[in-house]
């Protein structure tokens, strides 16, 4: 994964988990966590086996169903 993709997925992740602890309404929490989510699903992604593919693919799934 290119150097500048894989800082800014953990930036995101960072700032997703800052932003969730920060807040202090329930809007800007569930921010925080869909940052989060969209942060980590490419770095469950990244390697090309098929139990990573199999989890991100639940995963991204659950988060969906529970949006």
């Amino acid at each position: 994964m290119n150097p500048y993709v894989l800082a800014t997925l953990l930036l995101g992740l960072g700032l997703g988990t800052t932003i969730t602890f920060a807040s202090s309404h329930w809007l800007l929490a569930w921010m925080g966590l869909e940052m989060n989510t969209l942060a980590i699903i490419p770095l469950m992604a990244q390697h090309h086996h098929p139990r990573a593919v199999e989890a991100t693919t639940k995963y991204f799934l659950t988060q969906a169903a529970a949006a």
